[in-house]
């Protein structure tokens, strides 16, 4: 959760935005000299608060660093809520994408063990008490990355443009009851979106460490679930889970990642 270009004229997003800079010319040089794959889980670009175009010209030192990785480096990027629109310039682009894959999941092992990485904005919906309808979550979120709004004021955008439409919620069978409500919930960070009377982060992790995982993830019961998403990282070996943590967001301040090798997870920060 990088948030790449999320407040063009905010210091600490520049700086945040020099750091993960730094960061891939380091592992560039030292953990993937040899080659090995990269995943990125999830809103690495912040295109909801941004016209999408302006955030790629805007972070184009990032791009030529992922882009200019060895031959034997993989980038697998697992699109999150804030850049799902990455999925649709992968079908646009096909073939000639930049990147191993793009994808809602992406499965990899290291010889030990096998991980199933995603971003996580799948297990928000899942413990939402009052909607649980992930079709309608992600076409909000295309959308929200479609808004082009500078000021920030996307949700309110987004839920004119649902106002003056009859064909944008025509393939849903169901709706939240107050979708104003639902969009602008949705742009609040995660420490205030997730805390509340219902606790969802805690539900949320609860979620992540169930065994029945499986069953609402789509993934393998022997894999190790990688996600990020809520922005607080944490590992747990026994119920096999890992979150990424964020890039000095919210309330973390850490710029966090993981390093995984060989059946061995560590949480790392970058300085």
């Amino acid at each position: 959760d990088v948030h790449l270009a999320e407040k063009p004229a905010d210091p600490k997003v520049r700086a945040d935005d020099k750091k993960f800079a730094d960061f891939l010319d380091h592992i560039a040089s030292n953990q993937l000299k040899k080659g090995g794959d990269l995943v990125l889980v999830g809103d690495i670009f912040d295109f909801w608060r941004r016209d999408y175009a302006k955030v790629l010209i805007e972070t184009e030192d990032i791009v030529t660093r992922l882009t200019g990785l060895s031959d034997k480096v993989k980038v697998h990027y697992v699109v999150g809520n804030h850049d799902y629109f990455m999925l649709k310039l992968k079908e646009y682009l096909a073939d000639r994408f930049p990147f191993a894959d793009v994808a809602k999941q992406v499965s990899l092992g290291d010889g030990v063990d096998k991980y199933f990485f995603t971003h996580g904005y799948q297990l928000e919906v899942i413990g939402n008490p009052y909607f649980k309808s992930l079709t309608a979550y992600e076409l909000f979120a295309e959308n929200l990355c479609l808004a082009g709004d500078d000021t920030g004021n996307a949700a309110s955008e987004l839920w004119d443009a649902i106002q003056t439409s009859k064909n944008f919620l025509s393939d849903l069978k169901r709706v939240p009851k107050d979708i104003s409500g639902a969009l602008h919930s949705m742009m609040e960070k995660p420490e205030t979106r997730l805390a509340g009377t219902h606790e969802a982060k805690y539900f949320v992790d609860q979620l992540a460490c169930s065994r029945s995982r499986c069953m609402y993830l789509g993934m393998s019961k022997d894999e190790v679930l990688v996600f990020g998403h809520t922005h607080r990282p944490f590992n747990d070996p026994q119920n096999r889970v890992a979150n990424t943590g964020s890039w000095n967001k919210d309330s973390g301040r850490e710029y966090n990642y993981l390093e995984i090798d060989k059946g061995k997870i560590t949480p790392q920060i970058w300085k």
